[in-house]
């Protein structure tokens, strides 16, 4: 949890947070709000979300063919260092669907003349102008071939999710979108990719980094010599994990209670997650995927939340074990940090918290 900045949020803005992990897991959208929020001094979700339009942070399909947050500045070199990994991983599924080359390409010159000159428009859009090209964006077997379209362009680097438009994301040319980037290639961006990575996620094993990148094996182990200098291993039961030398060197800290969102990097990013939730929870938490309330830095139990009118908002725990009233009372707490993040007041349902 420490260089998960769990224990002690130290960050001053949303792009400061996204640029420590690298890449935060968006497919939930306001899950990967509050993970930010979670990680900053103070927050509230209009924060997170100005940071989005303001263009410090966007959203785009960086690795394992999932949305995530990246900083705007490297959005372009993440996403030609592991989008032809996932291109190739798909073209079986592309051969099913009938998505040709040439349907690839018809595609993208559609994307980039209905984008172009800075504008922004929403998936069904979109559609509506693949659709007046010719290009079905509704398959056989009911499978969305417009969403297999614009993710194929988005890991191309040709777009990416920008601001929203309502309740609703919009598309943007990426090179519009977010002009001024790092230029990074070659070992030098396979070397960041891994410093990011266990600067915020250590102690990590190999298997782990590889799973949240989307990498094989061999490239990980790669990746990961790249920066073995500023690394040490610990090995626990056979298992060798890496970890970075100042948290090594630092004072474990208590961890706090927590309220965490459905794919928070805590759990999504590392393959083996035995470390967060014991096995008999597996299933109760999907997995480690679930929004989950961690006491002392394990899984406790889930949680959801339902906006009640303008200013409200209902926290409702499912507790899979015990909690001492002290444990409670922090729940309590993390439930009010949680309202105060999205600008409303708590309402309890009644014996969730005392």
């Amino acid at each position: 949890m420490q260089n998960e900045r769990l224990i002690k949020p130290v960050f001053r803005s949303p792009a400061d947070v996204v640029r420590w992990f690298g890449a935060i897991q968006s497919q939930d959208f306001a899950g990967s709000l509050w993970a930010i929020g979670l990680r900053m001094r103070e927050a509230c979700e209009a924060d997170v979300e100005r940071a989005i339009a303001e263009r410090s942070i966007l959203r785009t399909w960086p690795m394992r063919r999932t949305i995530h947050l990246v900083p705007a500045e490297d959005a372009r070199w993440m996403v030609r260092l592991l989008a032809p990994r996932q291109i190739a991983r798909m073209a079986p599924y592309y051969r099913k669907l009938d998505i040709t080359s040439r349907k690839l390409d018809r595609a993208g010159k559609v994307l980039h003349r209905a984008l172009a000159g800075g504008r922004q428009l929403t998936r069904a859009e979109l559609y509506s102008r693949l659709n007046a090209a010719g290009i079905a964006t509704d398959a056989p077997a009911g499978m969305a071939h417009g969403m297999h379209l614009i993710t194929h362009w988005a890991l191309d680097g040709l777009i990416c999710i920008a601001a929203r438009k309502g309740k609703q994301p919009t598309f943007a040319l990426l090179d519009e979108w977010a002009p001024r980037s790092r230029d990074l290639s070659g070992d030098d961006a396979c070397a960041e990719l891994a410093k990011r990575y266990f600067q915020s996620h250590a102690p990590a094993t190999i298997s782990d980094f590889a799973w949240w990148a989307g990498l094989a094996m061999a490239e990980a182990r790669r990746f990961v010599w790249l920066i073995a200098d500023s690394l040490k291993t610990l090995t626990i039961d056979g298992t060798e994990y890496w970890l970075t030398r100042d948290l090594a060197e630092s004072a474990a800290a208590q961890p706090p209670v927590l309220l965490l969102p459905a794919f928070d990097e805590y759990t999504v990013g590392y393959a083996d997650r035995s470390a967060a939730v014991e096995a008999t929870m597996m299933n109760s938490v999907n997995h480690g995927l679930a929004a989950s309330i961690f006491v002392n830095g394990r899984v406790a139990g889930t949680w959801k939340r339902s906006i009640s009118g303008k200013n409200a908002v209902v926290v409702v725990p499912n507790l899979l074990r015990k909690l001492t009233n002290k444990e409670r009372i922090a729940l309590r707490r993390a439930a009010e940090r949680y309202a105060a993040f999205l600008g409303r007041t708590l309402v309890p349902v009644r014996g969730s918290f005392v």
